[in-house]
């Protein structure tokens, strides 16, 4: 009989509210249906939400109410256990190139990991195989070109947020207190307006002064 391939499978959403079109779920469903397809046992799955795909530090950072904590999350997890050959797998297998990183140094690093201890990586939607001849080359260009494209977001949303504050707007996030959003731009909160004035008078009292 046969022996079946063993890979793993991870999956990445940047935030909980932006999954670029495909949930978790529904990365882990088409995964699961290639691994099936090409006759391959999944013997671990992992998956990181609401961290972004800019470099791996990203994913070992990650920041509750009152501070940030060292968290060994899946992508290094999954990453450990390659090294130690916890499941003796041969594949990892991932939904697009741009799940597994946006940062192409990164990238080709924790590839070159994984293949130095015999393991390649699929990118299922790309049609990218690691192990074929053609595939780190093409892995090479796109994580290069999903890192350009990263950072010319960054800088279209940053200029898109400047334009809004230079017409008047809000540029988003929490009011500052004095004050309310109203529809993208801010309004005067009567009465957090008053505590704001008097912080201010008692600022100007002489023996409220700094020696």
């Amino acid at each position: 009989m046969k022996r079946r391939t063993k890979c793993y499978i991870y999956t990445r959403v940047s935030t909980s509210m932006q999954v670029d079109g495909y949930s978790l779920d529904a990365q882990k469903d088409k995964l699961r249906k290639y691994a099936e397809y090409e006759d391959m046992t999944i013997v671990g799955e992992y998956s990181d939400e609401g961290f972004s795909g800019k470099n791996i530090q990203g994913r070992l950072e990650f920041q509750n109410k009152r501070n940030i904590v060292l968290a060994l999350l899946e992508f290094q997890r999954m990453l450990n256990d390659i090294q130690e050959g916890k499941d003796d797998v041969s594949f990892v297998l991932v939904f697009k190139l741009s799940r597994f990183g946006r940062n192409a140094a990164d990238v080709l690093n924790s590839l070159q990991l994984m293949q130095d201890f015999g393991v390649n990586l699929i990118c299922v939607e790309d049609g990218i195989d690691s192990s074929k001849d053609a595939g780190k080359l093409m892995i090479s260009v796109l994580s290069a070109v999903a890192e350009i494209e990263r950072e010319n977001i960054q800088v279209q949303f940053m200029a898109g947020r400047m334009q809004k504050v230079m017409e008047g707007g809000w540029a988003g996030g929490p009011a500052p207190f004095g004050y309310r959003n109203e529809g993208g731009s801010l309004a005067v909160e009567p009465g957090e307006a008053e505590i704001v004035r008097l912080i201010y008078a008692k600022y100007l009292e002489p023996e409220m002064q700094l020696a």
